[in-house]
């Protein structure tokens, strides 16, 4: 109970407490056999009952306990729908990506990065969290909402002390649809486009498409993008495939990282693709 319920880092900034609750029944499921629970189990069962559900709270805590000496913590919206975005919480896509760029660092090494839709800031922060050595040198994480974008700045301050700041990712506010009128020059040129479930919704399309060739136009062969989608309607899916085709965008997809070699507690049993996009022409 003190490494979990208990431990320093869930006191200071606590879980949903239907997790926690949750959590602790399948700990008594599984000790059911034993002669006896300790009390201290039963005890903190009830004080979670007591204090009653989430539905009067907005917001709590995730802790991603990646290494001994790395841990991403991300407040999160307790709905998967808030303040009119679904950017407030953490999807299985942006964990699959992130599984796939910590089993693949090079990618990142070196490399100025730009974010898409970048909702809680999982990405960014986890790029250049100083003890995960992805060695990314820029990172900026960007979202058309404002209320997204608070929250990855929450985030960012939460993951790095002031005297990290300056190695922290930036976040800002970047419309698809105006991506021209961002203040691009100061920023250096971007190498990795990222960018997870942004493909949900089929009336988005023309925008994203109008930004990635915004960035493809300025950078051309030098420019990769990873783009991480769950499949939940194939059509949609296949939708955005043949604009990509149209467009001339080569596709590869990536390999998923196992459940067994997974850096982040996520469900393995969603359908989640990984797809790198370049353009030659």
């Amino acid at each position: 109970m003190d490494a979990t319920c208990r431990h320093p880092l869930n006191r200071r900034y606590p879980v949903r407490r239907s997790y926690v609750e949750a959590f602790i029944k399948q700990l008594m499921h599984l000790l059911k056999d034993q002669d006896e629970v300790h009390d201290d189990i039963y005890g903190s069962l009830c004080n979670r009952m007591a204090e009653g559900s989430d539905s009067g709270t907005a917001y709590s805590y995730k802790h991603y306990i990646l290494q001994p000496d790395a841990c991403i913590t991300l407040r999160e919206s307790n709905s998967f729908v808030s303040e009119g975005t679904t950017g407030l919480c953490t999807w299985e896509a942006a964990l699959a990506l992130a599984d796939y760029l910590v089993e693949h660092p090079d990618l990142v090494r070196g490399k100025n990065v730009v974010e898409l839709g970048a909702g809680a800031g999982l990405l960014g922060i986890l790029l250049k969290l100083p003890a995960m050595s992805m060695q990314a040198k820029q990172v900026l994480i960007t979202d058309g909402s404002e209320p997204c974008v608070q929250l990855m700045r929450e985030n960012i301050a939460l993951n790095f002390t002031d005297s990290a700041a300056e190695q922290a990712p930036k976040a800002e506010q970047l419309r698809w649809d105006a991506i021209s009128e961002f203040p691009w020059q100061d920023y250096a040129e971007t190498d990795l486009l990222l960018a997870a479930d942004v493909i949900y919704d089929d009336s988005q399309f023309d925008a994203l498409l109008g930004a990635m060739d915004y960035f493809y136009t300025r950078r051309g062969r030098q420019l990769e993008m990873l783009l991480a989608s769950t499949v939940r309607n194939v059509d949609t899916l296949h939708k955005f495939m043949t604009k990509l085709r149209i467009c001339n965008y080569k596709v590869t997809p990536c390999a998923n990282v196992s459940a067994c070699a997974s850096h982040f507690c996520r469900d393995h049993t969603a359908a989640v693709q990984v797809i790198s996009i370049r353009r030659y022409s």
